[in-house]
């Protein structure tokens, strides 16, 4: 009888340390977003310093893309995100992110944007900005990833919910104000 409970409390413990390390495991793969498993192969690299963005599957480039990034006093997150969600189209606002609510502010906006892959619970996308003529040559966002049209509907049709995302040399901090 009491090797028994030995036994008995020896898999208890196997147990419980396989639960922690897949506890921990899905909080490494996952970062601060919601409990979603990570996509298999597809990685996008977003360098601000090159002001480009680099798509792979399975370690092989499908697309690169020229990007624009948050200016001065809401510069884009650096660090490793997963694409939380996506939307067709998502109406963004300067009051929605905290960021001001008074139109004669000139960090207003209300925009429509299309092609958004949401990166963060705050507010951090890749989304088509045709409003941004400056796209790979300044950053003028609010913290967002901006591409072009035809490139955020390309990335927004190849993305996954849990795929990675690289943001370098962006110099932001995450949790910090970000829009268009």
């Amino acid at each position: 009888m009491a090797h028994q409970r030995q036994i008995s409390r020896s898999h208890v413990r196997d147990a419980a340390r396989l639960v922690l390390a897949g506890a921990l495991a899905a909080v490494l793969t996952l970062g601060a977003g919601p409990a979603r498993a990570a996509s298999v192969g597809h990685v996008s690299v977003i360098d601000a310093a090159t002001h480009q963005m680099t798509v792979t599957d399975h370690g092989q480039t499908v697309m690169t893309f020229t990007a624009g990034f948050g200016k001065p006093g809401f510069r884009t997150p650096t660090g490793t995100f997963h694409v939380l969600d996506k939307d067709a189209v998502v109406t963004m606002t300067s009051c929605s992110a905290n960021i001001t609510c008074n139109p004669r502010n000139p960090n207003y906006y209300d925009l429509v944007a299309h092609w958004a892959v949401r990166l963060t619970s705050s507010g951090l996308f890749v989304h088509a900005a045709p409003w941004d003529p400056a796209i790979g040559r300044a950053d003028s966002s609010h913290g967002c990833i901006h591409l072009s049209t035809e490139d955020a509907h390309r990335f927004y049709d190849f993305s996954r919910v849990g795929d990675t995302v690289i943001v370098k040399n962006a110099g932001g901090l995450v949790g910090g104000p970000s829009g268009p």
